[in-house]
């Protein structure tokens, strides 16, 4: 409760996986957990998903550019992200949660590659249709590394998904509720999916949307 009273939930759910003991004790190290939250979650995912959804803001009037006909760079960057939803799943199932989301933070660095690469802050310059190609393929990107997150960073990916345009929720609700039954009174966290719309599927995201 003292860390959650001066940082968001995120970043302790995060530094506690890939700390988490799996097959040996672990200590907490706020050092560590600096280094971890600045130099990974920041710099290869949060950063990644603010410049490129400021981007097209700035030049696409806050919509998702209408690509051109993708590209093979495009193509394979979207196909490797796409097997996330294996790889990172397969992980989850055998409860090998730390290599799940070290799988999902190597993708979110190919992004960032896929960028570094393309320069559409460059390519706009001189070829705004290949420029808004490179941006839809990257938000792409990014709302599939949004769901394959969702799991250790549900807060984070939840703001994402309504930023991307979404109007139904990724998540439902949970909710304390008290029951009563022969051995007494009981309190239950119970999960109420409601318009959730979350789906371990690679995205959709269509262009010309706000």
């Amino acid at each position: 409760m003292d860390f959650l009273s001066r940082y968001d939930p995120d970043p302790l759910r995060y530094y506690l996986t890939v700390n988490m003991p799996e097959s040996k004790d672990t200590d907490w190290d706020w050092q560590e957990f600096f280094n971890r939250n600045n130099n990974e979650l920041v710099a290869t995912w949060g950063n990644l998903a603010n410049r490129m959804l400021s981007f097209a803001y700035k030049h696409w009037d806050g919509c998702v550019p209408h690509p051109g006909e993708l590209r093979p760079e495009d193509r394979e960057l979207l196909a490797a992200v796409e097997g996330g939803f294996q790889t990172v799943g397969e992980h989850i199932e055998a409860v090998r949660l730390r290599f799940a989301l070290f799988e999902a933070m190597r993708l979110a660095t190919e992004v960032n590659k896929y960028l570094d690469a393309a320069a559409p802050w460059f390519e706009i310059k001189t070829d705004k249709n290949a420029a808004a190609t490179t941006v839809f393929t990257a938000l792409r990107a990014i709302d599939s590394l949004k769901t394959l997150f969702a799991p250790f960073l549900p807060f984070t990916s939840e703001r994402l998904h309504q930023y991307l345009g979404y109007t139904r929720p990724l998540f439902g609700q949970q909710v304390v509720e008290t029951f009563q039954d022969s051995l007494g009174e009981h309190l239950a966290l119970r999960y109420l999916p409601g318009e959730a719309s979350g789906d371990w599927q690679p995205s959709r995201l269509p262009p010309v949307r706000r």
